[in-house]
Formats: structure tokens, sequence, C-alpha cells
């Protein structure tokens, strides 16, 4: 059996009707509302479950509805677990943080507009050799000063809600690995900051406090990502399958392939087309409501209400006009 999950960023609430309409193509057998959660939780979700449809029925109706009415959707096994997972692999640009640190440090440098090009074809995919596309990038930033990368670290924000996915994983039991083909710079320091277990990442080379314009050693590129991935695996004790993956481009494509379950972060439409689920609307937290149990969470802030999805349809109405 599968469920059908439906969330929205809170404050904002799931449109009852809109609800009714995708119940009627889905035909779930109960629905189960989750309110406004408390705490350290951004989304609201709903959970469709036991649909009567095949998977790809949904999926062939749902993406049309989710960009016309600013939801997030996902088609999940019942059951999953997040304590069934034993790895949660993270993508440093656009995914963990706020930005393409390597944009930034070329925005800095005066040279944003020809890195950002390099970067975006890269993530598209349309670079296929990506250890090229970031050897051109760094070639542009030789004589940039240090300090400049630490006016980027001070800059650095967080994507929504990553603080507590990362937290629920870790009470949940899963190792957390961060494998991005930016820098070990930056990853160290968020490393430290959030406690990450393992780290994979290209490292700068410098001289006199200034970027050369090389990296030293193997390029982490989509395969150094993917070998990340089981290379932890290995070290943890656990099968690829029980590995969880979130990424935005192109070159998080081959870590998500080889992962249980991958997610796609505001991503790419070719990642969002190749992921188990997608989040547009949602913070990284969003992820977390893909589980039935998501130990790490407290329950005593989440209500479930289960009855017949015509009850539950009228209660979530309650007299008030959800936003689309």
């Amino acid at each position: 059996m599968h469920h059908l999950v439906l969330q929205v960023p809170a404050p904002t609430i799931l449109n009852a009707d809109l609800v009714a309409r995708i119940a009627e193509h889905a035909q779930p057998g109960g629905l189960e509302k989750l309110p406004s959660p408390q705490g350290d939780w951004g989304a609201q979700a709903m959970r469709l479950r036991d649909i009567g449809v095949d998977p790809h029925v949904v999926r062939g109706f749902m993406p049309a509805l989710a960009r016309e009415h600013g939801i997030d959707w996902a088609v999940v096994p019942a059951g999953l677990r997040l304590a069934d997972f034993k790895l949660l692999v993270l993508d440093m640009d656009s995914t963990l943080v706020a930005m393409e640190t390597i944009d930034e440090l070329g925005a800095a440098s005066g040279k944003k507009a020809q890195i950002a090009a390099i970067t975006e074809a890269a993530m598209r995919g349309e670079i296929a050799d990506y250890a090229e596309s970031l050897r051109r990038r760094l070639a542009l930033l030789a004589g940039t000063p240090e300090s400049v990368l630490e006016e980027v670290y001070a800059r650095l924000r967080l994507n929504p809600f990553a603080e507590a996915l990362i937290a629920a994983a870790r009470a949940a039991g899963l190792k957390v690995l961060l494998a991005t083909g930016g820098f070990t710079w930056f990853t160290e320091r968020l490393q430290q900051r959030l406690g990450l277990d393992f780290v994979a990442a290209n490292t700068l080379e410098m001289h006199d406090g200034k970027l050369t314009g090389h990296a030293l050693g193997p390029i982490v590129d989509a395969q150094g990502k993917r070998r990340a991935l089981l290379d932890a695996c290995t070290r943890i004790g656990c099968a690829p399958q029980q590995a969880i993956a979130i990424g935005d481009g192109a070159n998080d494509l081959a870590m998500m392939d080889a992962a249980g379950l991958s997610v796609a972060y505001h991503a790419k439409p070719a990642v969002q087309d190749a992921a188990s689920a997608a989040l547009n609307v949602c913070g990284l937290d969003g992820a977390l409501w893909l589980f039935e149990a998501r130990e790490g969470v407290d329950e005593n802030n989440i209500s479930r209400v289960m009855t017949r999805i015509e009850s539950c349809v009228g209660e979530v109405s309650n007299g008030q006009e959800g936003a689309d």
C-alpha cells in the first residue's frame, strides 16, 4: 500500500476543496491530519492513507495541481519509518545552505556573472564534466584573499528548518554526511556547527593567504558524492538502501540513485523527476513528513485524526478558508 502526503509551509493551511479534489482522484481509505505543528517544525501536512490507485496515476495528475496551488506532495510506501534508515546525506550549496558558495565568492571577487553562468549550466547537466566546470570557475578566483571566504561564511544561512531535520535524524539514530562539490573551507565549519558525522568536499589550494585557482586532490563530482555515500554506509555497517539523500542539482543524481530514499529540494526539473519525493515550497523539515514514525519529533505536539475521507474533509473546512 501507498500513502499520498500533502504539505504546505505553516501558517498556510491546506485548502479543503483542494484536498477533496485530490482525494477524489487518489481514492484513499482515510486521511491523517497533522495540525499546524509547534516547536521547530514549519510545515503542515496531511496523509491520504492507502490510496486506491496506482502511484503512477497520482504522479500523473499531482504535478500540475501542486504547481497551481503551491503545495508539496509525495507518494510513499505505507509504514515508512525514519529509524529504518541509518544515514542522511545532504548536498551543501542550495540544499543545506541558502546560497551557492562559489557564486558568492565570485560576486565578492567581481566575477559573479561568469562563475554563476558556469554553475547554472553544470546544475542543469549541460556541462557533463563537473570537474572541468569546477576548474574553470576556480581559475577565475585566482588571487582571491582568504578574507573573502570569511566574508561569505559570515553571510551564509542555513535553509529553513535544516537544523530540525538534522536533529530529528540524529535522534532517530541516523548518521549525517555532507557530500558536496563545494569546499572543505566551508564544510569544516558547518561540520563543527551542526555536529555532522562525515563530510566529503573539495580542498582549495591557498598560497600566502590567497586562492591559487586550483583544488588539491581528486575533484568531488557526482561520482565522488556517490562514493562518499557508499563509503559512509560501509563505515556504519548499513546498506545503501538505508540511506536518505537530499540534493538539488544534476551533480546529486548519482548519490540520490544509490540511496534508498531521495528528496529533491527546490531542485532542477531533472532532479525532481528522478527523486522519490520533491520539496518545492516547504523547508527541509518537509522530508520528515514522509515518515509515519518520526523518532526525535515531540509527538505530544502532533495529534492525529483518522476517519473516512468525507468526514475529514468536512473537518478541515471547519468554517475556515484555506490558502490555495
